[in-house]
């Protein structure tokens, strides 16, 4: 845990998927089977070195720079900004300018249909991108009422999820994408300003990713 005058906050999360496919998560890891999935890193002073490396990738834009863009997506979305911030970190890793080879497009990672339905006429503009991004979450939640639904759908789309009967599609990617999102979610809305967050290289092990149907 790390602690500053306000409360403490863990600057480590472990997870697991029990034996009923739910994921558990904690600050410690208090369970054999947890597996550090987020780490939160303490703001580092900028260097020259550190400066050209953020020259050389000046589109991955930090939290701070987009928490304007973020909070007015949520406002006008009914949504959490936090929840926002953690999609987009996990979709593109803040590059406003990320191209999957699916060719999903932007910060929230919008395909070329979704932008269109959301009135998004240039993926590539954060403002309209996040905007897309927030309007997709809402509709989401709203037709399924559940979060962790909501962002399985939003990453297997809301065919899957009625498919597998509203439930978690047992795609690799989808149970591992739903944790993350979740575990970002948590942590970012506790997190102190100017802190930074990344997962640890490892990963979600396989067989984690594969009990991860339900959240």
């Amino acid at each position: 845990m790390l602690c500053s005058n306000g409360p403490c906050w863990a600057d480590r999360l472990y997870g697991y998927a029990d034996d009923r496919g739910v994921f558990n998560f904690s600050d410690a890891p208090s369970d054999p089977r947890h597996r550090l999935i987020l780490e939160i890193r303490p703001p580092r002073p900028v260097t020259g070195s550190t400066a050209a490396r953020a020259a050389a990738t000046s589109l991955r834009r930090s939290p701070g720079q987009l928490s304007p863009l973020i909070r007015d997506a949520a406002r006008q979305n009914r949504l959490d900004p936090a929840l926002v911030e953690a999609v987009a970190f996990v979709e593109s890793r803040f590059d406003e300018r990320a191209r999957s080879p699916k060719g999903a497009l932007g910060l929230m990672q919008l395909m070329p249909g979704t932008a269109t339905r959301f009135g998004v006429s240039d993926p590539l503009d954060a403002r309209q991108n996040l905007a897309g991004g927030a309007r997709y979450l809402r509709e989401l939640l709203d037709r399924f009422d559940s979060l962790p639904l909501a962002i399985a759908a939003y990453n297997a789309g809301e065919g899957a999820v009625e498919r597998y009967g509203k439930s978690i599609p047992p795609y690799a990617e989808t149970t591992s994408y739903v944790p993350k999102v979740l575990a970002h979610y948590s942590i970012i809305r506790n997190r102190p300003p100017g802190a930074g967050y990344g997962w640890n290289a490892t990963e979600l092990p396989p067989d984690t990713r594969a009990r991860a149907r339900c959240c």
